[in-house]
């Protein structure tokens, strides 16, 4: 039989679902505005004040004329190159390392999770990447975007921590079966860590998907330019009057800026609604991922 609640636990129920319901409405809100906005139409959309919670006079010509931008497809197409190559390679060697340091008999293990631990609170900063990529030829190609966020600390070691938690018998199994430490780490490991590969490939994802700083620097040449660059300069310096002049628009100055808002929204739209496809059928392993990590850790 459930016991009564008393009046202090029903006191901290109340206040704590008001707060979790501002902090709800607090990351919704603009995420629906930017979603109806570019469901609006421009005029409409100018003459309004605050927050669009509802397209005003439903229209689809900023995705229309996103449809017809080459700059923004073009950026599409480098970003999802960029994501699958980061995404691929970074959850290989992420477990190829997570394997490496989850071994009892590996010497200097201890040393080496201290430095990869370290580089997590202390770094080098970008200079040193700058002047490295300068060097070896990286600048201005896809690998400047990609090996940055190829490997991070935190990936390493949730995978590590996933690992560890897998019986070493298997191991031991697996070697009097002749097996090596590819087949180990390829056939046995691997398969018993969708949940930690699939945290890996989430974080790389996402990363990558939103990144714009790294090719903003490393990236002088427009053509390798991924969406969120395209989007942050398209956003940053107004180049949507430029989109529509390129496409050999029409009317008066005063209406293609007006335009160029709409057209702002709906590429908003267009780069985020992959991640939003995604993410509801990787929840699931997202969260045992995490749970694993911090309760075997």
């Amino acid at each position: 039989m459930v016991g009564k609640k008393s009046s202090s636990r029903v006191v901290f129920e109340v206040i704590n679902t008001v707060i979790m319901l501002l902090i709800a409405a607090i990351c919704l809100i603009p995420i629906i505005h930017v979603i109806m906005s570019s469901f609006s139409e421009p005029l409409a959309l100018a003459s309004s004040r605050g927050l669009v919670l509802w397209p005003k006079h439903f229209s689809l010509v900023g995705y229309a004329q996103v449809m017809q931008a080459r700059s923004v497809w073009v950026g599409y197409a480098h970003t999802l190159l960029y994501v699958v190559v980061q995404a691929v390679l970074g959850v290989f060697f992420t477990a190829i390392a997570a394997y490496v340091l989850s071994r009892r008999n590996m010497m200097l293990r201890d040393p080496f999770m201290f430095l990869i631990t370290f580089t997590m609170m202390f770094s080098g900063g970008l200079v040193p990447y700058y002047v490295l990529f300068s060097k070896i030829h990286l600048l201005n190609t896809i690998w400047a975007v990609i090996l940055p966020g190829m490997l991070t600390p935190m990936n390493i070691i949730i995978m590590r921590t996933f690992f560890n938690s897998i019986p070493y018998s298997l191991d031991e199994s697996a070697k009097l079966d002749g097996a090596g430490a590819w087949t180990i780490l390829i056939r046995i490991y691997m398969p018993l860590s969708k949940a930690s590969l699939a945290v890996t490939t989430l974080f790389l994802v996402v990363a990558q998907w939103n990144n714009y700083f790294i090719p903003m620097i490393f990236l002088q040449d427009r053509n390798l330019w991924p969406l969120q660059l395209v989007l942050k300069d398209l956003i940053a310096t107004s180049q949507g009057a430029a989109i529509l002049g390129a496409q050999g628009g029409g009317g008066s100055a005063a209406e293609t800026v007006l335009l160029t808002r709409v057209i702002n929204y709906a590429v908003i739209v267009v780069g985020t609604l992959p991640i939003f496809c995604i993410y509801p059928f990787v929840q699931k392993y997202f969260v045992t991922g995490v749970m694993i990590g911090a309760i075997k850790g």
